[in-house]
């Protein structure tokens, strides 16, 4: 695609907001690093979450492969890259607004004469990592990284290879993982990114509403034959070309999440990496989760319907629809994270289903944004981390493994699907936005 042109002030503003998070932060989630070596490997479609793509496209709106910025304590921005990609941030040197914590943005492009000795030289010496940079007692700077990426990149990229080589040569520093820290930074959204998160959702619900549910209706009433696997690519067909249920959305501008999931017949596994089999659907709980991908930002939901139940398996529903408004009352800015799980635990206690406390999945959500799935930042037991105005969760409750009795099998009427599972899960995920009033449900499909 054709580089358009760097939102300069917005650059600024997100690149500042990540400096100064490091700074204020520096000894938690930053792992006391004493500067920011962020390296963007080569282009990889396997994994559009990777935190260096994240990153780029929050702060330049682009991907910039092969690509290395260090970021001082001082404030001081380092980008090493191509010459086009240099021409490309061109357009931000000397214009950090006035009281910016970035003091500096510096271009150095890459040369193949020395194969980058001189500008990796300016670097260290920035970062103060330059030999003899010991300090007196002779312990190691400590260089903040993406761990997960420094390996897989090591031997890719004409820059960051001998870049990477000359930081792991260096005697005197040592490599800290800095991925929790951007993870906290890119979960409180700005407004610009709130309505992309709202339009996504937007997307999904729509998807769910006007092209998923409508066609499990049409296979139901008229007893078609159909794959699990063959919904979900129908389903996948619609988000990527949403003027299938007549929205006017470019194509260039949606992707799917993932392979959406449809499960029925009494197999059912609520979490997001679960697979749609090649079964045929049955006529009996079905759950469908979905996500689509707006300008990159993610969303997802998740529904189950209950062709012609039992009691047993309403109620547990409902059960399951009221232990959703719990958790939601929990979703308040200043209060952890681990209150929500634990919000459900005690509504079901109330509600006298403490049976169903050991079917709850291990965390009932997560984070979402550019980044589909932030690991620092997951809806469990034990989660410490704090609620913020500006995030954005997929809530997902669920239940897995819930045994329906022979008797209320039994009671099932003898049309029913219901009558041949031992068995059953159910699923709901809303895309819910941290307010500082009550939280917003972005996804507004009825359960």
């Amino acid at each position: 695609q054709t580089m358009a042109e760097l939102d300069v002030s917005r650059f600024y503003t997100r690149l500042g907001k990540l400096h100064g998070a490091f700074l204020k932060h520096r000894t938690g989630p930053w792992r006391e690093a004493t500067c920011l070596v962020l390296n963007r490997g080569q282009l990889n479609d396997e994994d559009p979450y990777l935190k260096s793509v994240v990153l780029h496209h929050y702060l330049f709106g682009y991907e910039l492969p092969d690509t290395a910025l260090l970021l001082t304590q001082s404030g001081k921005c380092f980008v090493l890259a191509t010459k086009k990609k240099c021409e490309f941030l061109e357009s931000a040197v000397d214009k950090a607004p006035e009281g910016s914590s970035i003091t500096g943005l510096t271009l150095l492009r890459r040369n193949k004469s020395d194969n980058n000795a001189e500008n990796f030289n300016i670097m260290l010496k920035e970062a103060d990592l330059a030999a003899n940079g010991e300090n007196g007692n002779g312990s190691k700077k400590k260089v903040g990284v993406l761990s997960k990426e420094w390996s897989a990149s090591i031997n890719n990229g004409s820059i960051l290879s001998g870049w990477q080589k000359t930081l792991d040569e260096a005697g005197n520093v040592e490599l800290v993982d800095v991925s929790p820290g951007i993870g906290l930074v890119l979960a409180v959204k700005d407004d610009v990114e709130l309505d992309l998160m709202r339009k996504s959702s937007v997307l999904s619900n729509k998807v769910l509403k006007h092209g998923c549910i409508p066609r499990i209706e049409e296979v139901i009433d008229s007893e078609q034959t159909v794959t699990h696997e063959q919904m979900s690519t129908e389903i996948e067909g619609i988000i990527e070309d949403p003027s299938k249920i007549k929205l006017k959305v470019p194509k260039e501008h949606v992707q799917s999440c993932y392979f959406p999931i449809v499960q029925s017949g009494g197999e059912y596994d609520i979490r997001i990496s679960a697979q749609s089999t090649g079964k045929t659907l049955k006529y009996d709980i079905i759950t469908v989760s979905l996500g689509a991908r707006y300008q990159l930002y993610c969303s997802n939901v998740a529904r189950t319907f209950l062709v012609d139940p039992p009691k047993a398996v309403s109620q547990t529903y409902e059960t399951l629809v009221s232990m959703q408004e719990a958790c939601l009352k929990a979703m308040v800015p200043g209060r952890p994270l681990k209150g929500v799980y634990l919000a459900a635990v005690k509504h079901l206690k109330r509600e006298e289903r403490e049976d169903l406390v050991k079917r709850l999945p291990k965390s009932l959500g997560f984070s979402i944004g550019l980044d589909f799935r932030e690991p620092g930042l997951v809806l469990g037991a034990k989660n410490p981390a704090i609620f913020r105005q500006g995030m954005v969760f997929n809530l997902s409750v669920g239940f897995t493994d819930v045994n329906l009795s022979e008797s209320a099998r039994a009671s099932c009427n003898s049309k029913s699907a219901v009558k041949s599972i031992a068995k059953f899960g159910m699923v709901i995920s809303d895309m819910v936005s941290i307010t500082d009033r009550s939280p917003d449900v972005l996804t507004k499909h009825s359960k």
